[in-house]
């Protein structure tokens, strides 16, 4: 072995360090912007291309050994059939460009590579304890931006729409949910939820008081911070992880703390109990406060331009397009961008349409695509960029073979940490409990939330999830722990 290579084993995972700290920290500036899409080739997609080659360098000549491992079989299995479904989309079905497909494809390879460089370059538990640490250490700056936000108006960078994405300086206005770093409160909202499955397993692993103090404090922190983001799915999918760490530790006194915990958060964060609420209210129940009834001759965003009156006609033309060519500019008219039957609550209304274009746009467009062609979908970027719901995308987009391969690295993923779950101790025991529970929080959330596409959390999910394959395969069950 040269000296290279050496170098390469004993200080290559410092790089995996690296990227715990820079995915999570440094906006998303964009570096080159896609034609066709608002998304864009950013910083962090040059650092992991940087940790990336610097890998294969080292390794390729242990690529054969890697790949006879089931669960890379698997992952190349799904990179093959989403190409497969990416070629079908432009010769059969004729939904897709080549150019933003393959853009979308390749973003898919470089989140998941991650996991496969993780899992194959940390060879020791401490290697792993420090990374996990720095992690650590990446979300409380998170944390602390996020209320530095709220409390002291630091900036927020945010992708959540065209204008947005190009990196324009933005500051949270009155009633405004929280983003962090992150580039909308529902990624922070995925990224503290899997933060939390960690700092609650760390928890029950240090023994000493001030460490459990310490991890308590920054555990409390990050879950008045996910209650900021007022984000409900990973609100309550939090919940469910957390219960599920602390009964499976025999824990029954946390149990209770956290019932008040979460009583205590939902009557003291108005916008996430107001949501909370609308969402029984108006889109379970289909009740809630009252209605908006327009009077007669009241033109809205939604009114047919063959029902507005011609001596304005031209006018609200020219007024919309404006409006939609510059978002949040004034309107020339006075009226109503409310439809009839719609609530009057802001928050109602926003929890009504949300619900809304998932269940009428959204999921609709992506089943079609489904039925266009079940086997290998209509292929990536066919169904727009948000479906809100990971399931019914990856039907649309890469159909039943490229759905069951990703299920597949699922199956092969959590039976394997179970397993070794169940006979390990120490360190190892906690991390993969965390992320066993990380990965149901997140299934949960990805019934209404493009998770596996959200990149700041895809990217970093993957690399913890490789972190706990290489705990279970490179090293066995503590034997080179330092308690």
């Amino acid at each position: 072995m040269n000296n290279f290579q050496l170098i390469y084993r004993k200080y290559f995972y410092f790089l995996i360090g690296i990227l715990f700290i820079f995915i999570p920290l440094f906006p998303k500036f964009p570096l080159e912007n896609i034609s066709g899409t608002f998304v864009a080739i950013r910083y962090e997609d040059v650092l992991i291309a940087l940790v990336v080659f610097v890998w294969f360098v080292f390794n390729i000549r242990n690529l054969r050994k890697y790949f006879s491992n089931i669960i890379f079989q698997a992952f190349i299995l799904f990179w093959l059939i989403g190409l497969l479904s990416l070629f079908s989309g432009i010769f059969i079905t004729h939904t897709i460009s080549l150019k933003l497909a393959l853009f979308h494809w390749l973003r898919r390879v470089e989140y998941m590579s991650l996991f496969l460089i993780a899992a194959t370059s940390v060879s020791s538990l401490n290697q792993a304890k420090f990374l996990i640490k720095i992690s650590l250490v990446g979300a409380l700056i998170v944390i602390f931006y996020g209320f530095g936000q709220i409390y002291f108006n630091f900036p927020v960078i945010s992708t959540t729409n065209r204008e947005f994405s190009k990196g324009l300086i933005l500051y949270l206005t009155n009633g405004a949910r929280v983003n962090s770093t992150f580039a909308g409160h529902y990624d922070l909202a995925m990224y503290l939820s899997i933060i939390l499955m960690i700092i609650a397993t760390n928890f029950f692993y240090y023994r000493k008081i001030l460490n459990k103090l310490m991890i308590a404090f920054v555990g409390f922190i990050s879950f008045a911070l996910l209650g900021l983001t007022a984000a409900r799915v990973s609100f309550v999918a939090t919940i469910l992880g957390l219960a599920a760490v602390f009964w499976l530790n025999q824990k029954k006194v946390l149990l209770v703390l956290l019932i008040f915990l979460v009583i205590a958060s939902v009557g003291l964060i108005p916008e996430l109990r107001h949501r909370l609420v609308a969402t029984v209210t108006v889109n379970l129940l289909n009740g809630g406060g009252p209605k908006y009834t327009p009077a007669p001759g009241t033109i809205t965003d939604f009114t047919p331009i063959d029902q507005i009156p011609e001596n304005i006609r031209q006018q609200v033309l020219e007024d919309r397009a404006k409006r939609a060519a510059n978002p949040g500019s004034p309107s020339t008219i006075v009226y109503k961008d409310t439809v009839a039957g719609e609530p009057v609550n802001s928050t109602e209304l926003g929890v009504y349409r949300s619900f809304g274009i998932r269940l009428n746009v959204e999921w609709p467009r992506a089943i079609n695509s489904f039925l266009r062609n079940p086997f290998l979908g209509t292929g990536y970027s066919s169904i727009s960029l948000a479906t809100d719901n990971d399931f019914l995308r990856s039907l649309g987009e890469v159909g039943i073979l490229g759905t069951l391969s990703l299920a597949l690295i699922f199956y092969i993923l959590i039976k394997s940490l179970l397993k070794v779950f169940n006979q390990s101790q120490g360190f190892e025991k906690y991390y993969l409990l965390s992320m066993i529970t990380s990965v149901v929080v997140i299934l949960v959330t990805a019934t209404v939330i493009d998770v596996l596409e959200a990149s700041k959390v895809a990217e970093l999910l993957w690399i913890w999830l490789g972190i706990a394959w290489a705990i279970i395969t490179d090293y066995k069950l503590g034997k080179n722990e330092n308690e």
